[in-house]
């Protein structure tokens, strides 16, 4: 079973383990995945660490339900 947090609670999560601060996790309904990243990163990313961000989202999906 996923655990149920709050919109604001996985954004935290996510920027500790990014460490990219700045984000925004929108959902997306009627989409899968139901995630996507808004918000302005404090530090402009390469595709590379933007990839690794939008991965890091993938799994939390995985693991956590947005309130």
């Amino acid at each position: 079973m996923k655990t149920l947090q709050m919109q604001h609670e996985l954004t935290a999560e996510l920027e500790r383990r990014s460490g990219v601060t700045g984000l925004k996790l929108i959902r997306l309904k009627g989409y899968t995945p139901s995630w996507d990243l808004g918000g302005t990163r404090e530090t402009a990313l390469d595709e590379a660490k933007e990839r690794q961000l939008r991965d890091t989202v993938t799994a939390m999906q995985d693991e956590f339900d947005i309130a």
